[in-house]
């Protein structure tokens, strides 16, 4: 896949361009669907798969003043593009500049005379330009103007829940995970580098843990979950305490990881953590020897769970 970060850095004529416009957050389902059918309709044309998204998402440049959480970063989504199958990938700086710009001067000077489009594939709630008034149905109408065609992609639900990344964002913030990787189509997961921490784990615990300092946004409800950890090219179960463990009185919320049956340093190292099963709620103990009753409890639960799935490598 090859990688534009702005339109003046593409130099040359794509053949038979089929393109998609959106942030594309998460990478889920709804999205997963429109990138086969770019990808699908440009090999049936002998053309060029383009997806067109922004950096930094609008939300931020918008409404600076709302919490707002990215489901992935922006390399982790170039991946996630990537592993789809598309050829070419667009991602424009997004500005108040550009949120200010008409609709139909950026599908004219942008996708017409720029890219040369000759499908466009869009969500059925896709917005853009100036107020947001760019729409689907806009597309259409400009399409035939312009000499486009406009395919508007229909929600995609799964178990009663439309696939979106606002949806996504809730349930992984609800601790929901199970129900947020159905819609990913794949777990929820977290990168970061393993930075030393209070030693408890080891010292007082015997559960020696990787602190994970995260690189993502969006971390998921305090509590224990069930989860690999890959590392090194290979995938390692795992118990994962999200929160702030209020036994030892700790004000601030850390991610800690206990590899089962794993003897290897792992300080330094860059991990992802990838959520599967969500155990319990992170609970305040009076002493240390019943937390490490119920650690052993949390342990024996993830033994049993990955004695019935096939998720490592």
């Amino acid at each position: 896949m090859r990688i534009f970060s702005t339109i003046d850095e593409i130099q040359e004529t794509f053949p038979v361009p089929v393109v998609t416009l959106g942030n594309f957050d998460g990478v889920h389902l709804g999205h997963q669907s429109l990138f086969k059918q770019v990808q699908e309709r440009a090999q049936q044309l002998r053309g060029t798969s383009i997806v067109l998204t922004f950096d930094p998402h609008p939300q931020r440049i918008l409404y600076p003043e709302r919490e707002f959480y990215l489901i992935n970063h922006i390399e982790e989504k170039r991946e996630i593009i990537r592993q789809c199958g598309i050829d070419v990938l667009i991602c424009m700086v997004f500005t108040q500049e550009f949120a200010a710009q008409d609709p139909e001067e950026f599908v004219k000077k942008v996708l017409v005379e720029k890219l040369h489009l000759h499908e466009m594939y869009v969500g059925y709630d896709s917005r853009f330009g100036q107020g947001k008034k760019g729409s689907p149905e806009m597309l259409k109408s400009l399409g035939e103007r312009y000499g486009f065609h406009t395919v508007i992609i229909p929600p995609i639900t799964h178990n009663g829940l439309v696939a979106s990344s606002t949806k996504i964002r809730q349930l992984i913030r609800q601790g929901q995970i199970g129900q947020a990787a159905q819609l990913l189509n794949r777990p929820y997961a977290i990168d970061g580098s393993v930075v030393p921490g209070t030693q408890r784990g080891a010292n007082l615990l015997g559960y020696p843990t990787a602190n994970i300092d995260v690189i993502h946004e969006l971390i998921p409800k305090s509590g224990v979950y069930i989860c690999y950890i890959k590392w090194n090219k290979h995938n390692y179960p795992a118990v994962i305490n999200v929160g702030s463990n209020p036994t030892f009185h700790a004000n601030h919320v850390t991610v800690e990881a206990y590899l089962l049956d794993f003897h290897h340093d792992l300080y330094g190292s860059q991990i992802s953590a990838h959520f599967l099963k969500r155990i319990r709620d992170e609970l305040t103990f009076p002493n240390a020897r019943t937390l490490v009753e119920q650690i052993d409890h949390d342990v024996c639960v993830a033994r049993a769970y990955f004695q019935t799935k096939s998720v490592l490598i």
